[in-house]
C-alpha cells in the first residue's frame, strides 16, 4: 500500500472538511517531492473537474518548490487513475463544454510535462484513459508487478478518442505502429507487456514501487521521447513517406473492421497524423475538437451509455433481491466445452471448483480443456503464469459427486433435455447442504419446469452462460416465480465474482436473450421461404452492424441446438416453428462442424447449401424490402414485448443483454436506446410489414405510445 502522506511529512492544503483530490507533498531528505492523487469518496480516482483543478494547483506548488524530482502517485490501494468520470459526458452537455474540458486537461498535463525537474509516475493499479495520459506526461513510468495493474488508452471502446494528449505523446514515446495498435484496439497491457512495448520503463515488486519511483526521480535526467525503440519504428514515426504508408494501412484496416460505423478510430488516426506532421499543438487542437464532436455524436453517446450501464449494473443487478450467501466452493456437473468454460471462469475468480462428468475419460477431457483455456490466456497476458497455475490447481473432478457436499453453488451444464436435468438435480439434492444453491445453465428451458420434481425447488435458479464463456461478458440469471430471493442474489453475486455482467430476467421459454434471438431468426427463416437468399440475408445483417448473419449463426451454434430453442419459443408464442431446420437435420445437415447446414463448408470456404431451396420449394413471395431493417425491427419489437410482460426488469438490462450476449450492434446502444432514437421509423416500418406479412410483425403498444425508455 502506498500512503498518501507518511507521518513524517506534512501534506499541503489538506483539511478534514474539504480534502482536495490531489495534494502536493514537499520534498523528503533526498530532495524528491510527491503529488498524490486521492479523490475523496471514489475508489478508482476517476478524473473530474475538481480533480484537474486540484492537480493544476499541486503542479504549481511543485514548480514553486523546485524539488530535485517529483513522483506522481496514488493514495488508493491497488488503484492509480481509471480514466475520466463518465458523468461528465451525460446527455445534454454542450459540445463546446466537452471540448473545453479536453483543452483544460491538456493544459494541465502540458504544465506537468514542462516542469524543469524529473517527474516519475508510480503506477500501482489500473492506469487507463486519462490515467495513462497523466503517466505519459511524466518523464519516467514505473509499474508494480501486480495482477490488477493494466495500462491503456481505452477511449475508442467508448466511441471517443484520448483527450488529454494521448494521441500525441504515445506515438512519440513508443513509435507510430505500436501506438496506433494500442489506441485503435483500446488494448490494455499487463506490466511486463507494457515494459516490452516501451510504455513503462521498469516493473518492480509492489512493496518497493514508491521507493523505486523516488530513486528514479532523484537520479534520472530529463529526456525527450525517442519515437520508438527500434530504427524501423522511429522511421515510421518521423520519416514522412514511411509515416504516410503506416497511416494509410491503419485507415484501410480500420475501415474494413468498422465498416464506417465507428468514427472514433478514424478520428484518432487523423489526430495522430496531424500532430506528427504539423506539431504537437496542432495535434492537441485536432484531438480536442474531435473529442467534442464524438462525445455528442450518436455513436459516442450510445457506446458511453452502454459502458455506464455496465458499471451501474454491478449494483443494479442485486436490487430487489435477497442477501447473497457466501461462496467459496462451486460444483460443476457436465464438463463439455460450456461446462469447462464455466469451471475455468469460476476458478479464475478465486473459487474452488469440483467437477463431475459421466466417466473418468470425460472428466480428463474437461480438465484438459480448462488447462488449455488457462494457459492460452496466460500466453496472451490475461493471467500471470503463476496465477494460471493456481487457477488450474483450484479445479478437481471425478465421475461421481464426491466433494460436492461442501459446495455453496452448483451449476449443471448437461445436455438441453428436461429429463436429464431433472435427474441431475435429484442426484444433487441427495448430497448437497440445504442452503446450497442449484443453477441450471440452459438457454431456453423454463427453470420452473426443470425444478418441478425437486424437493426444494425454491433454491433452483437459472444461470445462462454464453459461449465461449471465457470471452462472453454476460450471464443471464433467471428468477422463477417461486425462487428464494437469497438464492437468486447468490447466483448474481457469483456471476459478478466471475467478472461477468449479470442481468436478472423472468422465467419462461427462452427467457429474454434466446427469445428475442429466436424470434429474429424465425423471421429470417420466413424470409428464406418468401424468396430471399441465404447470402442476401446474412450479408444484409453484417453490413447493418451485426457480427454474423442469422443463418450463419445457426450453423455455428448447431442446427439441433438452435432448432430446439426455436421450437421452445415458438410453442410458447402459439406459432408453428419453421420446418426447415428439422428437415435439414433429418438429412444430416447439423451445423458447421457436423455436415454443414445452411452453408456447405470446404475448409475456410463457405457456400450456400442448394438443398435449402429444394426443401423450401418455390418462393411464396418475391423477396423485397430492407432485410436488415425487417429483422432488426422484429428483434426490437420482441425485446419491448419482453419488457411489457415483465420478463425484463428494465430497458437497461434489455440493452446489456442484447449487446453483450447477442451482438446487437453496439453503436446503436441496444434495442431500447435504438427505439428511442428511431421510434417513428421503427413503428412505421413494423406497421407496413404487418400489413404485408401478418400481425406477428405489428408494433407493440409501448412502441406506439412514443414514451421514451430512457430519459436524457
Amino acid at each position: 500500500m502506498i500512503a498518501p502522506s507518511p507521518t513524517s511529512e506534512k501534506a499541503i492544503a489538506v483539511t478534514p472538511s474539504a480534502r482536495p483530490s490531489v495534494t502536493f507533498v514537499p520534498a523528503d531528505p533526498s530532495g524528491v517531492a510527491r503529488i498524490v492523487i486521492d479523490r475523496p469518496d471514489d475508489p478508482v480516482n476517476a478524473i473530474d473537474v475538481r480533480l484537474m483543478e486540484d492537480f493544476a494547483a499541486a503542479i504549481a506548488a511543485a514548480r514553486a518548490a523546485a524539488p530535485r524530482g517529483l513522483v506522481i502517485a496514488s493514495g488508493k490501494k491497488n488503484q492509480y487513475v481509471a480514466g475520466a468520470d463518465l458523468s461528465l459526458l451525460r446527455g445534454g452537455t454542450p459540445q463546446s463544454d466537452i471540448e473545453k474540458a479536453s483543452r483544460s486537461m491538456q493544459r494541465v498535463l502540458n504544465d506537468l510535462a514542462a516542469l524543469p525537474f524529473v517527474t516519475v509516475a508510480a503506477i500501482n493499479g489500473p492506469a487507463l484513459g486519462g490515467g495513462l495520459e497523466i503517466a505519459l506526461a511524466c518523464d519516467t513510468r514505473i509499474a508494480a508487478d501486480a495482477p490488477n495493474v493494466r495500462v491503456g488508452l481505452t477511449e475508442t471502446r467508448l466511441g471517443l478518442i484520448p483527450a488529454a494528449g494521448g494521441t500525441q505523446r504515445l506515438p512519440r514515446l513508443i513509435g507510430l505502429p505500436r501506438a496506433l495498435d494500442m489506441i485503435l484496439t483500446a488494448r490494455q497491457l499487463t506490466p511486463k507487456r507494457a515494459l516490452r512495448a516501451g510504455v513503462v520503463d521498469e516493473v518492480v515488486h509492489p512493496a518497493v514501487l514508491l521507493q523505486a519511483a523516488i530513486d528514479h526521480a532523484g537520479r534520472d535526467k530529463k529526456r525527450k521521447p525517442r519515437g520508438g525503440a527500434t530504427a524501423v519504428e522511429r522511421v515510421a514515426t518521423y520519416f514522412a513517406p514511411a509515416r504516410a504508408f503506416a497511416l494509410r494501412q491503419a485507415r484501410s484496416r480500420t475501415l474494413a473492421e468498422t465498416r464506417d460505423r465507428y468514427p472514433a478510430p478514424l478520428a484518432a488516426i487523423d489526430a495522430v497524423a496531424i500532430g506528427l506532421a504539423k506539431g504537437m499543438d496542432a495535434g492537441l487542437d485536432a484531438e480536442a475538437r474531435s473529442f467534442g464532436e464524438l462525445a455528442v455524436g450518436e455513436t459516442g453517446r450510445s457506446l458511453t451509455a452502454l459502458v455506464m450501464l455496465t458499471l451501474r449494473q454491478r449494483k443494479a443487478a442485486l436490487e430487489g433481491l435477497g442477501k447473497p450467501r457466501s461462496i467459496a466452493n462451486v460444483g460443476i456437473v457436465g464438463l463439455g466445452f460450456m461446462g469447462s468454460g464455466i469451471a475455468q471462469a469460476a476458478a479464475s475468480s478465486g473459487l474452488r471448483v469440483r467437477a463431475r462428468d459421466r466417466d473418468a475419460a470425460a472428466v480428463a477431457k474437461g480438465l484438459s480443456t480448462i488447462r488449455e483455456l488457462t494457459t492460452d490466456a496466460a500466453k496472451k497476458g490475461v493471467f500471470e503464469r503463476r496465477e494460471a497455475a493456481r487457477i488450474i490447481g483450484r479445479v478437481t473432478g471425478g465421475p461421481d459427486l464426491a466433494g460436492f457436499r461442501t459446495a455453496d453453488l452448483v451449476i449443471e451444464a448437461v445436455f438441453e433435455d428436461i429429463a436429464t436435468k431433472r435427474r441431475v438435480i435429484g442426484e444433487l439434492e441427495q448430497v448437497l447442504r440445504p442452503e446450497a444453491v442449484i443453477a441450471s445453465n440452459t438457454s431456453a428451458l423454463p427453470i420452473a419446469e426443470i425444478a418441478r420434481e425437486a424437493r426444494s425447488p425454491e433454491r433452483i435458479v437459472g444461470m445462462h452462460f454464453f459461449s465461449p464463456v471465457h470471452k462472453m461478458p454476460l450471464i443471464e440469471v433467471i428468477r422463477p416465480a417461486g425462487a428464494d430471493a437469497d438464492a437468486v442474489a447468490t447466483a448474481v453475486a457469483a456471476a459478478i465474482a466471475m467478472g461477468k455482467t449479470a442481468i436478472v430476467v423472468g422465467d419462461g421459454p427462452g427467457f429474454y436473450t434466446t427469445r428475442v434471438l429466436s424470434t429474429m431468426i424465425g423471421e429470417a427463416f420466413t424470409m428464406l421461404a418468401e424468396g430471399d437468399s441465404i447470402e442476401a440475408i446474412d450479408r444484409a445483417m453484417t453490413e447493418f452492424g451485426w457480427p454474423v448473419g442469422p443463418l450463419q449463426l445457426v450453423d455455428e451454434v448447431g442446427l439441433e441446438v438452435a432448432g430446439h430453442a426455436g421450437e421452445t419459443v415458438a410453442k410458447a408464442r402459439g406459432i408453428a416453428a419453421p420446418a426447415i431446420v428439422s428437415a435439414l437435420v433429418a438429412e444430416g445437415f447439423k451445423g458447421k462442424h457436423k455436415g454443414g447446414g445452411f452453408y456447405r463448408y470446404d475448409g475456410r470456404r463457405r457456400t450456400p447449401n442448394p438443398r435449402v431451396r429444394e426443401l423450401l420449394g418455390a418462393p411464396t413471395h418475391p423477396g423485397a424490402g430492407d432485410i436488415a431493417e425487417r429483422l432488426t425491427f422484429t428483434f426490437v419489437n420482441e425485446a419491448v414485448r419482453c419488457l411489457d410482460e415483465g420478463v425484463l426488469r428494465s430497458p437497461g438490462e434489455g440493452d446489456l443483454g442484447a449487446v453483450l450476449g447477442l451482438g446487437f450492434p453496439p453503436f446503436l446502444g441496444g434495442p431500447f436506446r435504438y427505439a428511442d432514437a428511431q421510434r417513428q421509423r421503427i413503428v412505421t416500418g413494423l406497421e407496413r410489414l404487418a400489413g404485408a406479412r401478418g400481425d406477428r410483425l405489428a408494433p407493440t403498444e409501448s412502441l406506439r405510445s412514443r414514451r421514451p425508455f430512457f430519459s436524457l
